[in-house]
């Protein structure tokens, strides 16, 4: 008999501690806007390139714009934010990780003197949490999906 109330009481604080678990959940669900959402992973060159072609490990040189997507914007160019630091470009190794996923993957392939047009989603940019200045202002709001035109000035092979 003393085993059928352990069982019973034992039991019972399952029970109760699930719905206290349950009940002290207070994340909300996620509601995207559609008009910030990319749908698919898209990289046309809208200028081919006739020059060296692009590779991971390679050294590349580029001038790019990055705006946030909007459906309602033509080429779903929304707020710019961000742009090469100056004429002389941005140079990094490819395919490392230093760059967002959509760079690292986009950039694969294009050749000198070309320009690609990346629409990223938000997975393959910069996600859930988005990205802050240093004053803590919001850049790059969580789950945003970004449009950056991109020409390739120089690639210095691995």
């Amino acid at each position: 008999m003393k085993s059928v109330f352990q069982l019973i009481a034992t039991l019972a604080c399952a029970v109760a501690l699930t719905a206290c678990g349950a009940a002290a959940n207070t994340e909300k669900p996620v509601v995207l806007d559609p008009n910030t959402q990319v749908k698919e992973f898209l990289f046309p060159d809208l200028v081919k390139g006739t020059g060296t072609v692009a590779a991971a490990g390679d050294t590349l040189t580029v001038l790019y714009t990055g705006w946030l997507y909007d459906a309602s914007k033509p080429d779903g160019k929304g707020a710019q934010f961000d742009a090469s630091p100056s004429l002389n470009g941005y140079t990094f190794v490819q395919g490392i990780g230093k760059n967002i996923l959509g760079w690292d993957r986009g950039l694969v392939g294009m050749q000198v003197g070309g320009t690609r047009r990346l629409l990223i989603p938000y997975e393959l940019g910069y996600g859930v949490s988005g990205t802050r200045d240093a004053t803590g202002a919001v850049v790059i709001p969580p789950y945003a999906g970004l449009v950056f035109d991109i020409t390739l000035r120089k690639v210095d092979k691995k």
